[in-house]
């Protein structure tokens, strides 16, 4: 079986558990792992990741390096939600002939805020023979794909709904970040007004949604709302009292 040469683009938390699946899985070659943590480059990406093991890999903080000489064939992305700010990876990847599956939740979808940066790197990826593509459990599966796949049986849509119940408290301290979780009302209010307390991704899976079924919207809203502790809970990494908010309610709809 011949193998695709790949590289892992970000070792946190989700990159490394997709860095351990290419080790694991047939027919996929790691070649390379990127990071810009100084507590990681120059580590055995084995090491980094978790692996119990040496790969004889060392992770690089130099793109174009590693893009350049690792053969590799597609890059597996995954160092951020915004477009905006990951852009210049994602076509730094693409002038480098390398096809790019990313994590960004804005990706899956990146015409319904991002319609300028979705056509520029789309003609840069037709330019060099190349695929982008967003995807990830959700959005790009659960609350936007599989709706879509299922509507293929039906002979009539009329509405689409898709609810997704996360417990936080068992996933990363990042994403109990992005849900609040130990915050107070107040705090919590300011941070989604500074738009770092939310799920991302919401606007384009409607915004998929729709356009799969050829239906035209208006516009698509969102509202959020804290989820407050009735009694103090606690997980791994923070521990949030009664009163303080313990989660999210977001919903989207167009």
């Amino acid at each position: 079986m011949t193998e695709i040469g790949v590289i892992q683009y970000g070792l946190g938390p989700i990159g490394s558990e997709i860095a351990r699946l290419v080790v694991r899985r047939e027919g996929l070659k790691l070649l390379g792992g990127l990071d810009i943590d100084p507590a990681k480059v120059g580590k055995d990406v084995g090491q980094v990741i978790g692996l119990g093991r040496p790969l004889g890999l060392a992770v690089s903080d130099d793109p174009h390096a590693v893009l350049a000489r690792a053969r590799a064939e597609v890059v597996l992305h995954s160092t951020g939600s915004h477009l905006k700010q990951i852009y210049p990876q994602l076509a730094e990847i693409v002038e480098a002939g390398l096809s790019v599956i990313s994590t960004s939740e804005e990706l899956a979808y990146p015409w319904a805020q991002h319609p300028d940066l979705a056509e520029r790197l789309d003609r840069l990826a037709r330019e060099r023979g190349v695929t982008v593509l967003g995807t990830g459990v959700n959005p790009g599966f659960i609350m936007d794909t599989l709706s879509i796949v299922l509507s293929g049986v039906c002979q009539e849509v009329r509405r689409v709904v898709a609810r997704r119940v996360v417990d936080a408290a068992k996933r990363r301290l990042r994403l109990q970040q992005k849900v609040g979780a130990g915050l107070s009302v107040e705090e919590f209010e300011e941070r989604v007004r500074a738009g770092t307390v939310r799920h991302v991704g919401l606007t384009e899976s409607v915004a998929m949604i729709a356009d799969a079924l050829g239906w035209q919207l208006d516009g698509i809203e969102e509202t959020i709302e804290p989820v407050i502790a009735e009694r103090p809970v606690r997980s791994e990494f923070i521990a949030v009292e009664a009163g303080q908010v313990a989660g999210v309610r977001q919903m989207g709809w167009g």
